[in-house]
């Protein structure tokens, strides 16, 4: 079994915070700059809402995964332990893995860094700009560079509809954020009436 995220659709609530979340942790921005951007960018994981159901739709983690048996340019790889590694670089921009993904869960995203030089005139980042291929990597870069345990999309899940599957079968939840407790405060004190002063 392969690492994986599942979701317990009874406990969706389709606030999206999971797609905000995914968009911050791939863009290297922060969670207030994807919500005011979250219609422009792409999330790896998408939320889907119908007649009395809702849930999140991502990479089911597939071994032997269609999307990297249909790759022409070898950009998706599937490793010894069953991940699947997308190599923008060698991705063509066919879409065949979109087309042979049972789950609809890979989508096109522009990579290259918007930029403009002193002239005000293109530079090479934005001719480089491209189409590429994404889909859910597990934020395996994002937790190895902060440190977590969990992704981006299951840490910021209000109603906690999302748990980790590690490759032995364990299920983690994502840990409930405690509480500060605000300390008693002592009980109010009838005002004394004041003293005329002699």
């Amino acid at each position: 079994m392969t690492e994986h995220i599942q979701v317990i659709p009874d406990k969706c609530r389709a606030c999206r915070r999971c797609e905000v979340a995914c968009i911050a942790a791939h863009h290297g921005i922060s969670f207030k700059e994807a919500m005011k951007h979250r219609d422009e960018m792409v999330a790896r994981v998408q939320v889907v809402k119908a007649e009395g159901f809702k849930t999140t739709v991502r990479c089911h983690q597939c071994n032997p995964a269609p999307c990297v048996n249909v790759c022409p340019a070898g950009a998706l790889q599937q490793d010894a332990e069953g991940r699947i590694i997308m190599r923008v670089q060698y991705c063509l921009a066919c879409k065949m893995c979109i087309a042979a993904c049972p789950y609809g869960t890979i989508s096109m995203d522009t990579i290259g860094m918007p930029d403009v030089d002193a002239d005000g005139g293109e530079t090479l980042a934005q001719r480089s700009r491209r189409e590429v291929a994404v889909r859910c990597d597990m934020c395996r870069a994002w937790r190895m560079e902060n440190g977590k345990k969990i992704t981006a999309c299951m840490e910021a899940c209000p109603a906690h509809a999302l748990a980790l599957v590690l490759a032995d079968g364990t299920v983690v939840e994502a840990p409930t954020p405690v509480k500060a407790v605000k300390p008693a405060s002592a009980a109010p004190t009838k005002a004394q009436p004041a003293t005329p002063a002699e």
